[in-house]
């Protein structure tokens, strides 16, 4: 079958969203409107960057240049994110100390910020802490972080008098170090609350009978420190428990914003510091609502002291039904308790904190900062497995405006048990995605190229990345990150020590707005369409109860995608419509599994059995493939030789709908090029391949209707991706467009090999000589010239060769293909700009600017900042300047880092390519 016309632009009406409706649109989207915005995506689509401000020290002509840089580059805005760095990070403390978070000064520039990146169109977001947690210099002991300490005494019931109970003495943190809290004249810390008084008979160390623990706080006088109290037969343990501050700081703060986090679990303490920063910058902004600040962003939750709260037992009961107090012994001493009742007493007391948590500190503070007209984002209660989660994750993520994430790459410092459970631990995206689409907020952010690779990557080594994040539901990034660089700090200047130094300063910048683009049209896409899924995936009770990456832990199979529901969403949500599990405007689904992850409540298991009764399929502990095969419902997505799990095969896919246009991102994982004939279960409609590299939009040549499915040929490029979208025919015929035939032009032989000599030319300064000839094109690393071994930066090819042009034809076109190189290229052939080549394949057409004759051909090479570094280490050189004196998390010196290949590396061929139709 072939296509012969383009889809006229057809209606796709929408309601109007609400503020609290998170998804960006306008009022009509069409086929017309949303292919625009594919080409040109808004900046809502485009990706942000965390906008580093290292120690608090900030030069604001430079924020004002990298605000413009940012806006040219294509992004979308910052997150203006203060932070410290570790010692190890600036051994040579090249970093100044600025003033303290939200003083004076502070304000004043943050708020000099906003209103530069307001003019020009750009978004900003503001970190709710100098690093993280959540606190400040301003968080007083009644609303910092706290803690259960405890005293033990033994008395027995020969005891007649009355027995002075000790105020428990205050052990250091787990570092060992004294815990900086405040203490009272009468050397007890500042902020103190009696929790109770608990009684347990002495020497019990297992098995222990909760009848025989007593709570006597009714005799306790604590002004007195005395317990009046006629104990029973034998000797018991007297524990007096109180609740103080933990004395946790902020992890990371700048040197002149050290202080403790707040209490998380307390909406006072949420309350208090929300409002610290909205009462410090309204005077300055005025309406939130018409500036560019438009969210507060609440960074990852990583305590790593045991929590209280004043309101824990009183919650505790609410929910459970019972006093916590019997089991106080069992916090710090489980073992003295039943198995069982222990286990079933932690299960009960971690969902009173995760509700206290998301109830207090994430809903309040989307409450508070939507009455002013901001949103709340934060990655609540993250991330993953690296440290302690006191939240069931798809609730608190769905109790913000705008959940985020993180992943991380080629980090291999914190791992389970073996390489594949890596991936469990840094990569939170399929989680994020789920919380979103579930509870309606229709942005999947993630905090994404996190690593410590220092200035060693391009735009090519990061795309793979965010490939595999949008297939599992990305669909805005948040670069990690910016450093921001005052005038004098140099080249490649100062960086946090984490992250991708995706800013200014970085040698392939002034060529990024293309791998910009690319993010903000896919991310365009999948913010306007609704995520399309056969399974429901119920995970249970369990905090956090995490969700690994897509198709690891949990599968339902090759070619098919589910989506992950917790309890509330569930009780709430959850309906049954002809046969099919519905999650109104939200997704509807064949078949619901239960998992093994958490508890099952009682409530939810009655609910899916009433609904199952009404013919909705349920599968429990098993897999859905006989259900999905008895429905006879065949794969989304399929190829031959498919596995589920996208680590281990060829291609990956996310499937997406709006209304009646089905976008299938399609990914190759590899480093390889693969064409493979791919089904797709779609019915009597046409497909279109939406290219996000160039914006382009061209039919597909050829496809096949196979009954219930649609045969597609698909190749993609090492790496590769794009849409394949497919939609009902339309009723007016349009112009027939070309589209080249790649998979001829990867097995032809070149028309021409441009071999023999090249000109390079250097930018003066850097070490390199102005100019130099290549004899044949080899990686920079090879020279015998140190200058061009050790160069960082963009340098000039040039070259003149002679085309003998063929008979031109309008099926005719004719392609530069370049080959290998690294990391960014640019091209001009006889003086016309031919674009940015930033990922395999490396080509431009050059159909319009070649000629027969003598050509000029100019093409610009940018590596990364790596080799430089590595040389100056070497030779002594100081060509560079940054803080970063090692790779590699402060873990490999410059000297010893290898050289990264860099340059033109070819081969340099012209093709000559029919076009298919």
């Amino acid at each position: 079958m072939k296509r012969s016309s383009y889809l006229l632009g057809f209606g796709l009406l929408v309601a109007m969203v609400s503020f609290h409706s998170i998804r960006p649109q306008v009022d009509i989207v069409t086929y017309t409107s949303l292919r625009e915005g594919f080409k040109n995506p808004p900046i809502h689509s485009r990706p942000k960057v965390y906008w580093w401000w290292l120690n608090g020290y900030v030069d604001t002509l430079r924020l004002k240049e990298e605000l413009t840089s940012i806006k040219k580059a294509g992004l979308g805005g910052v997150d203006i994110f203060e932070i410290g760095l570790p010692p190890a990070s600036d051994p040579n403390q090249i970093i100044p100390a600025g003033p303290a978070f939200m003083s004076d000064a502070s304000v004043k520039t943050i708020h000099m910020a906003i209103r530069e990146a307001g003019k020009l169109g750009l978004e900003v977001g503001l970190n709710l802490a100098s690093s993280w947690n959540a606190g400040g210099t301003w968080v007083k002991p009644q609303h910092a972080a706290k803690t259960l300490y405890f005293s033990k005494t033994t008395v027995s019931s020969s005891s007649q008098s009355a027995v002075r109970l000790p105020f428990p003495a205050i052990p250091p943190d787990k570092q060992g170090k004294p815990r900086p809290i405040a203490y009272g004249p009468d050397g007890k810390p500042a902020y103190h609350e009696e929790v109770a008084v608990i009684a347990l008979p002495a020497g019990q160390h297992a098995q222990l009978d909760t009848t025989k623990i007593i709570n006597i706080s009714a005799f306790f006088d604590p002004k007195k420190e005395e317990l009046s109290w006629k104990a029973p037969a034998g000797e018991w343990d007297v524990y007096r428990y109180i609740c103080s501050n933990s004395g946790e700081q902020l992890i990371r703060p700048t040197p002149n914003s050290v202080g403790p986090i707040i209490d998380h679990f307390d909406s006072t303490a949420t309350r208090m510091h929300v409002m610290y920063f909205i009462d410090r910058l309204k005077p300055l902004i005025g309406d939130f609502r018409k500036s560019a600040l438009k969210n507060l962003y609440l960074a990852s939750y990583e305590a790593k002291e045991f929590t209280w709260t004043p309101t824990l037992p009183a919650a505790f009961k609410k929910l459970h039904g019972y006093d916590l107090y019997k089991f106080l012994p069992a916090i710090y001493n489980p073992e003295q308790y039943q198995q069982e009742v222990a286990k079933n007493f932690q299960f009960d007391f971690d969902k009173t904190l995760s509700e206290l948590m998301i109830k207090n500190h994430y809903r309040k503070a989307k409450e508070i900062c939507n009455s002013y007209g901001l949103q709340i984002i934060s990655e609540s209660g993250g991330p993953g497995h690296l440290h302690h989660i006191p939240v069931e994750t798809l609730k608190a993520l769905g109790a913000l405006d705008v959940p985020r994430g993180e992943y991380w790459y080629n980090r291999t410092f914190f791992m389970e048990n073996d390489k594949d459970s890596l991936v469990d631990m840094l990569y939170l995206v399929k989680e994020i995605a789920a919380a979103s689409h579930i509870y309606k907020r229709g942005i999947v952010e993630e905090e994404s190229f996190t690593s410590y690779w220092d200035w060693q990557e391009g735009p090519s080594d990061l795309k793979p990345l965010a490939d595999r994040a949008f297939c599992e539901g990305m669909n805005r990034l948040v670069i990690h990150g910016f450093p921001h660089n005052p005038k004098e700090m140099g080249h490649p200047g100062i960086a946090y020590f984490a992250g991708t130094h995706y800013n200014d300063r970085n040698t392939w910048w002034p060529k990024v707005k293309p791998f910009n683009d690319y993010l903000g049209r896919i991310s365009f896409i999948l913010q306007q369409a609704d995520f399309v899924a056969d399974v429901l995936h119920y995970y249970g009770d369990n905090v956090p109860n995490l969700i690994p990456p897509k198709n690891t832990r949990f599968s339902v199979g090759a070619g098919y995608d589910y989506e992950v529901i917790n309890t509330e969403v569930l009780l709430r949500d959850l309906t049954v419509e002809k046969g099919s599990w519905v999650l109104p405007g939200v997704g509807r689904y064949k078949v619901l599994s239960i998992g093994n992850e958490g508890r099952i409540p009682a409530e939810a298991r009655a609910k899916l059995k009433k609904l199952s009764e009404q013919g909705a399929t349920l599968v429990e502990r098993k897999s859905a493939m006989p259900a999905l095969a008895a429905l006879h419902i065949p794969p989304d997505f399929s190829y031959a030789g498919q596995k589920a799990d996208q680590r281990y095969t060829p291609l990956d896919y996310i499937h997406y709908r709006r209304d009646e246009l089905d976008f299938y991102l399609i990914r190759n994982t590899t480093n390889r090029w693969v064409s493979t004939d791919c089904q797709f279960r779609q019915q009597a409609k046409m497909p279109e391949i939406w290219d996000p590299i160039s914006g382009s939009v061209v039919p597909v040549a050829d496809y096949k209707q196979e009954n219930d499915r649609i045969n597609v040929p698909v190749s993609l490029p090492p790496f590769g991706a794009y849409f394949i979208v497919f939609s009902k025919p339309s009723a007016a015929s349009g112009p027939n467009v070309a589209n080249a035939d790649f998979d001829n032009l990867n097995a032809a032989k070149p028309a021409m090999v441009l071999d023999g000599p090249w000109k390079l030319t250097f930018p003066k300064g850097w070490g390199a000589p102005e100019s130099a000839t290549f004899p044949e094109l080899i990686s920079w690393t090879e020279s015998d010239q140190k200058g061009i071994r050790y160069f960082s930066g963009i340098a000039t090819y040039q070259k003149t060769f002679d085309y003998k042009s063929v008979a031109a034809t309008t099926r005719q076109r004719v392609y530069l293909d370049l080959g290998d190189l690294t990391k960014v290229g640019e091209v001009w052939l006889n003086n016309k700009p031919l674009g940015i080549v930033w990922t395999p394949p490396y080509r431009v057409d050059i159909t319009d600017a070649i000629k027969a004759g003598p050509n000029s051909l100019r093409i610009d090479v940018a590596n990364t900042w790596s080799n430089r570094l590595t040389g100056d280490a070497i030779n002594g050189e100081k060509y560079t300047k940054t803080n970063i004196t090692k790779a590699n998390k402060n873990l490999v010196p410059w000297d010893k880092l290898p050289l990264i290949k860099s340059g033109l590396l070819g081969p340099v061929m012209i093709h000559t390519v029919k076009t298919i139709r």
